[in-house]
């Protein structure tokens, strides 16, 4: 009796043997050459975790202000980026000690995650394990999910969690008497926003096919629409910080949207037979994925009988392909609305949603197939052929991922260490400084030394506001004409007209110094050093300086419309001082030493919808366990 309970017990966690062995073997490469991967993004998101860590060990919690990282600017960045899974990782790396141990238990973590979760979403769909175990191990290794290993893009986070949130999808389809689960359907959600915000907006897209159907087939239609919008209500609740914070910064400033690229209709999804891209700015789909997603949607359109539930997948997936793909003519969209571009910034992105649905659909088709290739007489023959031409593209995909991996580790021994140094203000004498920054227990060392001015959410003021939309690197990108040559600038001996050289370099200059990341630099990177900042308690921020002469002076911190400013001692009103274009404090200084303190103060209506997340998150969580265990117990009595 224990011996069979064994074997099945094996049987059904083998797939999550295999998916942890493979997250294993992704993490791995970091793990052998003992190294810390500086991405793109790594940074920003180095400083997220940072500022969160110090909040936690010293008990001085600012919700809104960064008052530790970012180069103590007061800037707000934690309450609109994922904050609960900000905190969470903070906590994280307070007890790990050190950003090689968090990069590789994240980096396991994730894949894991992924994997699982893809998994799930293939057995909900009645797939065989090998084939739901196959999709998932595609999933995680197809480039979505490991460019956070690679690169710390964080959307391979919300990538790791939407099959989480689609598995409800699928049961607003299956289950016809009870189509929506309330509580799964409100968790799922409400951590995916808790995660990365523009993951959740896209998964909320393409459940809206699968409520649709689901609302038509359902045996109890009000039932279907009173369930839909308590589990609205409930994500809400508990999403309530985040859509909270973003109507209080959002209502009451101008801020700077993330990075807009100058042309994104390069950063498209496009079909290829070679390697996949790595990440959102790479651009290709790759071999295996390539010829997986074509067959997917080829076999659909050729076949006479369809089931309603793949074709709902595949066709919402086609969709999502459709719309990351350069058939899309993304720069006349985001010329018309720059809102567009500044929120999505790369429209790859939705190749995630595709990825998810498609892999989704095919596991459903293979194992469809698998069934009717066992009525011919060959048939074992067939099986093998089909679930080793699986096996090799996993393979393929593995082999590249755990190259790239490596690639991205060894970077650390060489001599940039940094993959990119675009907007990277370095303040050591040598990169072995910083390699030993980042490998101390000193968790602010190595981010005291490379600091990058993302200026993600700072204040741009009213008087500012249009300005920076005439002169955004955008706007002159596509604006300016590039001058060609004169009979004076032209060359000697040159035939006919070309680009002005000296024209096309002064045009040049002037994008880079319209560049956000330039003016951060000059207003709070380069002053930070003429400056002594000290965290106090309250959540409240210090910068002190010495002054030889009474004048005006700009500070290295911004402040917001609800940022509280003292100068030596006393309130200012928001008319005793000035800010510059990002937000950075302009005031009058005296001779001596001169005291700036600042302070977030939240609305009483934020307040108090930062304080029902956490009860929303505990009630709800203790009525879960409760079904949980009444469910257990009705189990243990039919037994």
């Amino acid at each position: 009796m224990q011996r069979t309970r064994m074997r099945a017990w094996l049987k059904g966690g083998s797939p999550f043997i295999v998916i942890g062995l493979v997250s294993l073997l992704v993490v791995l490469p970091q793990l052998l050459n003992h190294s810390i991967i500086l991405g793109v993004d790594s940074i920003f998101h180095f400083n997220r975790f940072y500022e969160a860590a110090m909040q936690i060990q010293h008990h001085n919690l600012s919700y809104f202000q960064s008052n530790y990282a970012f180069q103590q600017s007061g800037r707000i960045v934690t309450a609109l980026y994922g904050p609960y899974l900000t905190y969470a990782i903070g906590w994280l790396l307070l007890h790990l000690g050190g950003w090689f141990k968090l990069e590789l238990v994240l980096g396991f973590a994730l894949e894991f995650i992924a994997g699982s979760g893809m998994y799930v979403l293939g057995r909900k769909l009645r797939a065989s394990r090998f084939w739901a175990t196959s999709m998932a191990l595609v999933f995680m290794l197809a480039g979505w999910v490991p460019t956070w290993l690679t690169t710390q893009e964080f959307m391979a986070w919300g990538a790791a969690l939407m099959p989480w949130v689609l598995i409800q999808g699928v049961r607003m389809v299956q289950n016809r008497s009870n189509p929506i689960g309330v509580l799964p359907l409100a968790f799922s959600m409400a951590i995916l926003v808790q995660t990365h915000a523009l993951s959740s907006l896209l998964v909320c897209v393409a459940l809206v096919p699968f409520a649709v159907v689901g609302f038509v087939r359902t045996t109890n239609r009000w039932r279907f629409a009173g369930h839909f919008m308590l589990a609205v209500g409930l994500t809400l609740l508990l999403t309530a910080n985040v859509w909270g914070a973003l109507l209080e910064v959002f209502g009451t400033n101008h801020v700077m949207a993330p990075y807009m690229p100058l042309n994104s209709g390069t950063y498209t999804s496009k079909l290829s037979f070679g390697s996949y891209g790595r990440g959102t700015l790479g651009g290709s789909l790759g071999l295996v994925c390539t010829v997986l997603f074509c067959a997917e949607i080829i076999s659909l359109l050729l076949r006479r009988h369809r089931e309603l539930m793949e074709t709902l997948l595949a066709g919402v997936g086609t969709v999502f392909l459709l719309l990351a793909s350069p058939l899309v003519p993304w720069n006349r969209i985001v010329a018309k609305w720059n809102v567009v571009g500044s929120f999505l910034q790369f429209p790859s992105r939705f190749a995630a949603v595709a990825a998810v649905l498609l892999l989704a659909a095919l596991g459903m088709g293979l194992t469809h197939l698998s069934g009717e290739l066992a009525k011919f007489k060959p048939h074992d023959l067939l099986q093998r052929a089909l679930r080793l031409s699986i096996v090799f593209g996993v393979v393929l995909l593995a082999y590249q991922t755990v190259s790239d991996v490596a690639r991205s580790a060894e970077a650390w021994n060489k001599p940039q260490v940094l993959q990119s140094t675009a907007s990277v203000t370095l303040s050591a004498d040598d990169m072995q400084e910083v390699r030993t920054a980042f490998m101390s227990p000193d968790l602010a060392a190595g981010l005291s030394m490379v600091a990058k001015g993302t200026p993600d959410y700072l204040p741009v003021p009213s008087e500012s506001w249009q300005w920076f939309q005439d002169n955004s690197q955008y706007r002159l990108y596509h604006d300016q004409l590039v001058a060609l040559t004169t009979s004076k600038t032209a060359e000697p001996g040159q035939i006919g007209k070309k680009i002005d050289k000296a024209a096309y370099k002064l045009y040049n200059q002037l994008l880079d110094e319209a560049s956000p990341y330039a003016i951060y630099y000059q207003q709070i990177t380069q002053r930070n050093a003429k400056y002594r900042k000290t965290v106090l308690s309250g959540g409240k921020l210090r910068v002190s300086w010495t002054a030889k002469k009474r004048d005006v002076v700009q500070i290295p911190a911004v402040a917001y419309e609800n940022t509280r400013v003292w100068l030596n001692g006393k309130l200012l009103h928001r008319s005793d001082y000035d800010r510059s274009d990002i937000g950075a404090i302009i005031t009058a200084q005296h001779k001596g030493t001169n005291v700036i303190e600042l302070q977030y103060r939240e609305s009483a209506r934020t307040r108090f919808l930062l304080l029902l997340a956490p009860l929303a998150w505990i009630g709800l969580l203790i009525v879960a366990a409760w079904y949980w265990w009444r469910k257990r117990r009705m189990a243990v009595r039919t037994n």
